[in-house]
């Protein structure tokens, strides 16, 4: 007889590994003591995440906005949600389930008043630039969780009618999905209101790294070589080799030119690299 632990197992080694199949596998390996109080938040997460997608699909800029739905409170609550998350994370990253970590991008957010509004401020009044396919991939994302906001009401005006709504748990997280979806809605609205599309022609006109450039680095004392495209931070995305303007090899690159040679300061050390290609 198979365990649920060695069936979901044996579905990792497959393609299109969820993130709800994750969820499961990993709430059967965790203590009974502790799943009254992570199974829960583990569920919210693969609901506001979307428990259908796949973990190799996962990025650090779909992962990093759940953080605001701690708020900016350090509570003890909070922090027993954000270690929830973490180590879920933390385990799938362990499983060889996702080839980059997520879990730093999941913490608890701690601005002052003034912090908060000046960044609100400056987040309405600074343009974003972005590629086509960035801006592109934007919209459509935007347009399915349209249609998710209407699969939800649905949803919602059945469980409605269900019941007493005093004690009514599928529409309790009817409603708690659907205020996720708005969330991740605004946000994609706020970003393409101020977006602004890469020209292509004048990038590759010039002589410098761009957002949007593609760079060829080699590293130094060897023969290893990567390609990157610098992208800002909301369509950053390592797993296709897109990394964000404020990395620590973005931030190092931005503006070089061919030839250059950059010292990259990250937390395991620095590296430097010489840049062979801008495409």
């Amino acid at each position: 007889m198979v365990s649920q632990t060695e069936h979901y197992a044996a579905a990792s080694t497959s393609d299109g590994f969820t993130v709800q199949d994750a969820v499961i596998e990993y709430v059967i390996t965790i203590p009974d003591s502790k799943k009254r109080m992570v199974h829960p938040e583990l569920m919210k997460f693969s609901r506001w995440i979307g428990p259908s997608n796949t973990l190799e699909s996962l990025r650090p800029s779909d992962i990093s906005p759940y953080s605001e739905t701690f708020g900016a409170s350090a509570s003890d609550t909070n922090k027993q949600r954000v270690a929830a998350v973490k180590d879920f994370l933390n385990y799938v990253k362990k499983k060889g389930y996702i080839d980059i970590s997520l879990a730093p991008h999941i913490r608890v957010r701690k601005p002052t008043m003034n912090a908060a509004r000046g960044g609100a401020m400056r987040r309405r009044d600074t343009e974003v630039q972005i590629t086509q396919q960035g801006y592109d991939e934007m919209v459509n994302r935007l347009e399915q969780l349209r249609v998710e906001t209407l699969r939800l009401a649905g949803e919602i005006e059945r469980a409605a009618a269900s019941g007493d709504v005093r004690e009514n748990s599928p529409l309790e997280a009817a409603r708690e999905n659907q205020g996720m979806v708005q969330a991740q809605i605004n946000r994609l609205e706020s970003t393409l209101k101020v977006a602004t599309i890469i020209d292509e022609s004048e990038r590759r006109a010039s002589d410098h790294v761009q957002i949007g450039s593609w760079v060829r680095l080699t590293k130094d004392g060897t023969d290893m070589t990567v390609d990157y495209q610098i992208v800002a931070a909301n369509e950053a995305n390592p797993l296709r080799n897109k990394i964000s303007d404020i990395s620590p090899v973005g931030s190092a690159i931005l503006g070089c030119k061919l030839g250059d040679e950059v010292t990259v300061k990250a937390p395991a050390g620095e590296q430097k690299f010489t840049i062979n290609s801008i495409f």
